[in-house]
């Protein structure tokens, strides 16, 4: 279905248009679901440069830029590029934070601290993992409630952690 909608979009929209981050990263997002984490991991990296020259044009890329950075890090964690994972993830967190009004909790920064947090967590950076952990419960909770699937994954990322101590 991707590969039907991209003509359209060449068609239609000017190049750096940020649809076609949009379009590289569910790519990424299929290659990874396949097991092809290089491919998912060059096409993650592609919608961060599609989304950062989107960004420096002035072109709607807020939101999106820290939805990518998100994503990407996954994928580098799943890599064991655990440098490059949370490098991208505290960028999206510091991203989000500057963005938002003080307090302010979303599904968005919870997701970008749950990435922090596994990421960290992998460079064996334990107590600054909790220090992850601890807001991306919050911030999924209060967006997600707390029966949802990725409140009760960070959940049980603290838990763990309580339990490590």
């Amino acid at each position: 279905m991707l590969s039907e909608v991209e003509p359209t979009l060449r068609r239609n929209l000017p190049a750096g248009h940020i649809a076609f981050a949009s379009l590289a990263s569910q790519r990424a997002l299929n290659a990874q679901a396949r097991g092809d984490m290089q491919t998912a991991l060059d096409l993650a990296s592609q919608a961060v440069a599609i989304a950062e020259a989107s960004s420096k044009k002035g072109h709607l890329a807020a939101g999106y830029l820290e939805k990518f950075l998100v994503s990407r890090s996954d994928t580098q964690l799943q890599l064991g590029h655990k440098d490059q994972a949370a490098d991208d993830a505290w960028r999206a967190v510091k991203m989000l934070r500057e963005a938002a009004q003080p307090g302010t909790l979303s599904s968005t920064l919870g997701r970008a601290y749950l990435a922090l947090g596994r990421a960290l967590q992998a460079q064996g950076k334990l107590e600054e993992s909790r220090s992850a952990f601890r807001p991306a419960v919050e911030s999924l909770e209060s967006a997600l409630g707390p029966d949802h699937a990725e409140t009760r994954s960070a959940r049980q990322f603290v838990e763990a952690e309580i339990r490590l101590r």
